[in-house]
C-alpha cells in the first residue's frame, strides 16, 4: 500500500494535513504523520512518530570536510524512511524544500512524489525570493557531492520543482504559491473550537527575539508596547504563546518580564505548543498581537483584529524593513500598528 508522509509541526499544518486527507480520500491506514517542534495531534486517529531528524537549530545533515562520515548518516535516514513506509513507495507533503530532510527524502526511490502544503507566510513569498543566495564559494558542490552523491543539493529553494518530482500544492487562498502549477485551494483549514475558557488577547511571540542580533532590552521594550495597549484596551485577561524554536533562555526571560508587567493588573496564561490560536480566532475572536508572525494572517483571514508592532521593530531595527515585501499586501493592510507613546 502506497504511503503518505506528512511533515507536521504546527497546528496549521496539522490541519492542512487533515483537509489533504480528506480532499484527496487518502485511507487512515495509510497516512503518517510525521511530528517535529513539541506539535502533539489532538487525537490518535492518525499514525504519528516523531521526526528523529532536525534542520534547525542543528542541522543533522549539515556538509562536512570529512565527506564520509555523511554516508552513514544518509543510510541510517534511508533505514529509517523504509521501516516507517514498510518499504512501500510513498508521497511525500512538506511546508517547504529548504531543509535536507526534505531533499534526502524527495530523492529516494521509494518517493513517488511531492506536494507543498501551507504552513505561513512562507507561502506567501515572491518567487523572486525562494532561492536562498549565499555567498559564492565554489567548494561548497563539490563537498555536498562528496557528501551526498545527487540527494542532498547545495543550491536550496523554498519551492523548488526542480528536485525528485514535483506535483503540486495545497493553499489557504488564491495567493497561497505564486506562480506554481497545480494549486489546489482548500481555504481555512481550522475548525471551531467550543472552550469554557474566555479569551479577550493573545500576545504571539516570535523567536526574533533569538535572531537579529537582538537584545533583550529591545525585545522586551517592543512587547511592554503591547501591555500597555492591551491594558488600555481594557483586558483583564492575558494569554500569550511562544514560537515552538523560542530559546529557553529568552522564553524565561520574557515569562520573568511578564509576569512583573501583568502583575495584580491582568491574569496571564500561557498557551501549549499544539494549542491552535488560529481555532480560537474562529471561535471567539480575541485581539491577536503580533510582530510578523503567520499566525496574524490566519487570525486576520478568521476575523480578529490583528495588531503588530511591525514598524516599531523597523524603527529599532532597520533589517526588519527587509521582510516587509515578503508579506501578502491584503494582510499588511489590514493590519493595526502600535507606535511607541508620544513624548510629552
Amino acid at each position: 500500500m502506497t504511503r503518505h508522509l506528512f511533515n507536521v509541526h504546527s497546528p496549521i499544518t496539522y490541519f492542512m494535513a487533515l483537509e489533504v486527507i480528506r480532499l484527496e480520500k487518502i485511507p487512515v491506514e495509510a497516512v503518517t504523520l510525521l511530528i517535529s517542534r513539541n506539535f502533539l495531534p489532538p487525537d490518535g486517529t492518525y499514525h504519528a512518530i516523531p521526526l528523529p531528524f532536525s534542520h534547525y537549530p542543528i542541522d543533522s545533515f549539515a556538509v562536512q570536510i570529512a565527506f564520509w562520515k555523511s554516508w552513514n548518516k544518509v543510510r541510517a535516514f534511508d533505514q529509517w524512511l523504509e521501516q516507517i513506509t514498510h518499504q512501500q513507495p510513498f508521497f511525500l507533503y512538506a511546508a517547504h524544500a529548504y531543509s535536507s530532510i526534505f531533499h534526502l527524502m524527495v530523492t529516494h526511490p521509494m518517493c513517488q512524489g511531492y506536494y507543498y502544503i501551507e504552513e505561513g507566510l512562507v507561502a506567501y513569498r515572491p518567487p523572486a525570493d525562494w532561492d536562498i543566495k549565499k555567498p559564492f564559494n565554489p567548494l561548497r558542490s563539490v563537498l555536498y557531492y562528496l557528501n551526498f552523491g545527487q540527494r542532498n543539493r547545495s543550491n536550496r529553494s523554498f519551492f523548488t520543482t526542480q528536485l525528485g518530482r514535483y506535483l503540486g500544492a495545497f493553499g489557504v487562498s488564491q495567493h497561497s504559491f505564486p506562480t506554481l502549477t497545480n494549486l489546489q485551494i482548500v481555504g481555512l483549514p481550522f475548525p471551531k473550537i467550543e472552550s469554557e475558557e474566555k479569551y479577550q488577547c493573545v500576545i504571539v511571540h516570535d523567536n526574533i527575539y533569538d535572531h537579529h542580533g537582538l537584545t533583550p532590552t529591545t525585545y522586551l521594550r517592543w512587547i511592554d508596547v503591547i501591555v500597555t495597549d492591551a491594558f488600555k484596551r481594557g483586558f483583564t485577561s492575558i494569554h500569550q504563546k511562544f514560537h515552538p524554536a523560542q530559546g529557553q533562555a529568552s522564553l524565561q526571560a520574557i515569562e520573568a518580564f511578564m509576569q512583573q508587567k501583568v502583575a495584580g493588573k491582568a491574569s496571564l496564561h500561557t498557551l501549549g505548543a499544539s494549542d491552535s490560536i488560529e481555532q480560537i480566532s474562529l471561535s471567539q475572536r480575541p485581539v491577536i498581537y503580533v510582530c510578523i508572525s503567520s499566525v496574524g494572517l490566519y487570525a486576520h483571514l478568521a476575523g480578529s483584529e490583528v495588531v503588530s508592532i511591525y514598524k516599531i521593530c523597523c524603527q529599532d531595527q532597520p533589517v526588519f524593513q527587509d521582510f516587509g515585501h515578503l508579506l501578502p499586501s491584503f494582510y499588511l493592510q489590514n493590519v493595526t500598528y502600535l507606535s511607541y507613546p508620544s513624548q510629552n
